[in-house]
């Protein structure tokens, strides 16, 4: 399928028309290009005329030239955890940039607790095996002092 098609393919889905779609498009966007892709006659259409109409179709460019069969599909998980955790990435992409930056900072810190953890727990299988010795970690030795227990340092 050509992209032109692919794009015919969402305005159907959508509900839309090709006028439809130029109306939402920006001013200085070049509308015989877009009609040259629609008519499948631009064969290196550029990328910022592909990513304004993507967004005027409110479709990604992905989703789009994975349905042209540019790119191949790749099915996603539709698992409750997954669907939830991709609706929270979307909320922190929509944020402003002061925000965004603690939410990935904040997901960054986790990602690297939970590798310490792994990490941890493949040293008690090896100390286990009379491997060697654990290190004990600063969060642990703070969880313990918070916890009313005496940290020692």
């Amino acid at each position: 399928m050509s992209l032109g098609v692919a794009i015919q393919e969402v305005l159907k889905i959508r509900g839309m028309t090709r006028r439809e779609l130029l109306a939402r498009l920006p001013r200085q966007s070049s509308r015989w290009a877009v009609y040259r892709i629609l008519a499948g006659k631009s064969a290196d259409a550029r990328l910022s005329t592909l990513l304004t109409i993507c967004s005027a179709l409110e479709v990604s460019p992905t989703e789009l030239f994975q349905l042209a069969g540019f790119v191949p599909r790749v099915e996603r998980s539709s698992t409750l955890l997954d669907v939830r955790l991709r609706k929270a990435f979307a909320a922190v992409q929509v944020l402003a940039p002061e925000p965004k930056d603690l939410a990935i900072q904040q997901i960054e810190a986790f990602i690297a607790v939970l590798q310490k953890w792994e990490a941890a727990g493949r040293a008690s299988s090896a100390v286990a095996a009379g491997e060697g010795a654990i290190p004990v970690t600063r969060a642990r030795r703070t969880r313990t002092a918070s916890a009313g227990g005496a940290a020692s340092a």
